[in-house]
């Protein structure tokens, strides 16, 4: 997973000097972060992570080491992580340092980091050195070979990164292909009372869109992360349809009708959403079950809501409390499905082979 939102938090209008994009290429076993996790050096200033530690150290050095150097612009380090760098991780990491010198490529760099469209950047890499693209949803593919175009349709449709071999080259070349979309899943709140707050601050540093919806404008604080929209609007229900498919649902309003109401369109009309909570104790889930039977409801459709919410044996009831144990129930619930879809990795298809 390529982390463009980490760099972009810490990244200034532009960049005045020289810097090294530093990305995590094929990775092998137990590793900090995955294949497109970005780090970008200058000589004095070091913007997302790799994973720290050791590994991270060395990547820094690489990084200030090929600044210092008028002729050289890339370069690939393989790493084992074991006793050599003394991390337990024990897997094994390629570093790719792409120098960002020349106005083309910072004109490139500041374009990406800057502009949010659904696009992916290609690195072509070829002999240590390294050429990159912007594509966008919109431009022709059919000048790139199948196993890329393939690619690049999987990472414009969800974000990601992965490598594409180039097996008909006598030398060691391939592609990263990266997508610049920070948003993996999307998250509906109803309601912003003590625990929607809550909620919404734990889950804005993910790499989810959040809509946080209530009918009182006084409840939601002035200033919320650039992935929250607030949406103020006395009918509730009416704003379901504007969720998008896969969506998670989170009912936490400040009251048991309005929740009714919007449990009863939810599964009435999102037979696409990826999850469905209500927060409550058994006592309201079981009173739900009952009106919800009322109203014509199946008990398999029912089913479909959550409640309580959270991962199970948190009994907290702080909000900081339920809001920590549902961002972590909806992440885990997210990796799995992304687990479920996604291409094998690199080192199981190596392996394989």
């Amino acid at each position: 997973m390529s982390n463009w939102s980490e760099i972009r938090a810490g990244y200034e209008p532009t960049l005045d000097g020289p810097a090294v994009l530093v990305t995590v290429g094929r990775i092998k076993g137990s590793t900090p972060r995955d294949t497109g996790s970005n780090m970008l050096i200058t000589a004095t200033k070091c913007i997302g992570t790799i994973g720290g530690g050791r590994l991270e150290y060395i990547a820094i050095e690489k990084a200030r080491d090929l600044l210092g150097r008028e002729t050289k612009f890339s370069d690939i380090y393989e790493l084992p992580l074991g006793p050599e760098l003394a991390q337990c991780c024990g897997g094994y990491v390629e570093l790719l340092l792409n120098k960002l010198a020349d106005e083309t490529a910072l004109s490139i760099f500041n374009r990406l980091i800057i502009d949010n469209e659904n696009s992916v950047i290609l690195s072509h890499w070829s002999l240590s050195e390294c050429r990159q693209q912007i594509v966008r949803a919109s431009d022709s593919l059919t000048y790139l070979d199948k196993p890329l175009q393939a690619a690049i349709e999987r990472r414009l449709a969800s974000p990601g990164s992965e490598i594409v071999e180039n097996r008909n080259s006598v030398y060691k070349t391939f592609t990263l292909v990266q997508s610049l979309l920070d948003t993996e899943f999307h998250v509906t709140i109803f309601g912003a009372g003590h625990v929607g707050r809550a909620l919404a601050t734990a889950l804005a540093p993910l790499p989810c869109q959040i809509t946080w919806i209530d009918s009182r404008a006084s409840e939601f604080p002035e200033n919320t992360p650039k992935n929250v929209a607030m949406v103020v609007t006395e009918n509730s229900v009416s704003a379901i349809p504007d969720s998008p498919t896969g969506s998670y649902f989170i009912v936490m309003t400040h009251s048991h009708q309005l929740d009714l109401e919007i449990c009863e369109k939810l599964l009435s009309s999102r037979d696409d959403a990826a999850f469905i909570g209500l927060i409550g104790s058994r006592t309201k889930k079981s009173k739900f079950e009952k009106r919800l039977a009322v109203r014509g409801f199946s008990p398999s459709a029912i089913s479909r809501i959550t409640c309580p919410i959270g991962l199970p044996g948190q009994e907290g009831k702080r909000p900081a409390e339920i809001a920590l144990s549902v961002s972590a129930d909806i992440l885990r619930r997210h990796y799995q499905k992304k687990d479920s879809k996604s291409p094998r990795r690199w080192d199981e298809v190596h392996n394989s082979n």
